[in-house]
């Protein structure tokens, strides 16, 4: 394979993992979409708010983690990924795909971390990487396993 192919798909693979797809309810598949919390009284919801700000902090670190992992070249970013993507995608390609990011924007953090919806183990995130427009993210699907947060954009499987 000659250097602009692997370039070429190397910008491929950086597109879908700064993508914010996900699967579909229509095609049986679980969804991403955080369902609404459920109506709980004024004291159940102020003892949770505290739990909620943690688990907030640990998201807004993950999105932070995985942005920094994506730009800088680095293989460890692979386990930032949910357990879903990692099976659309191997670790080599994200490999590729993260020191093609670093080649192409250099080193880059996120930037406007937004929690938009947090629910038990799914939430949805808004950011962007550096200040290149194209890698502005709203909404983006994470997923909650094993106590971390990992990057759940990838395209479905089916």
């Amino acid at each position: 394979m000659n250097h602009r192919t692997t370039i070429g798909a190397g910008a491929l693979l950086l597109a879908v993992a700064l993508t914010g797809c996900s699967s579909s309810d229509d095609d049986g598949e679980v969804s991403n979409k955080p369902t609404p919390a459920t109506s709980r009284s004024a004291s159940s919801t102020a003892a949770e708010e505290p739990k909620r700000d943690t688990d907030k902090a640990a998201l807004e670190e993950a999105v932070r983690t995985y942005t920094r992992a994506l730009f800088s070249g680095d293989e460890s970013g692979y386990d930032t990924l949910s357990a879903r993507c990692k099976k659309i995608m191997a670790k080599a390609s994200w490999t590729a795909m993260a020191k093609d990011a670093r080649q192409q924007y250099g080193e880059q953090k996120a930037t406007g971390v937004k929690v938009d919806q947090l629910s038990g183990d799914l939430a949805r995130v808004s950011y962007g990487a550096g200040r290149i427009p194209q890698f502005e993210r709203e909404g983006q699907p994470w997923a909650r396993e094993g106590g971390a947060w990992r990057w759940d954009a990838c395209p479905s499987s089916g």
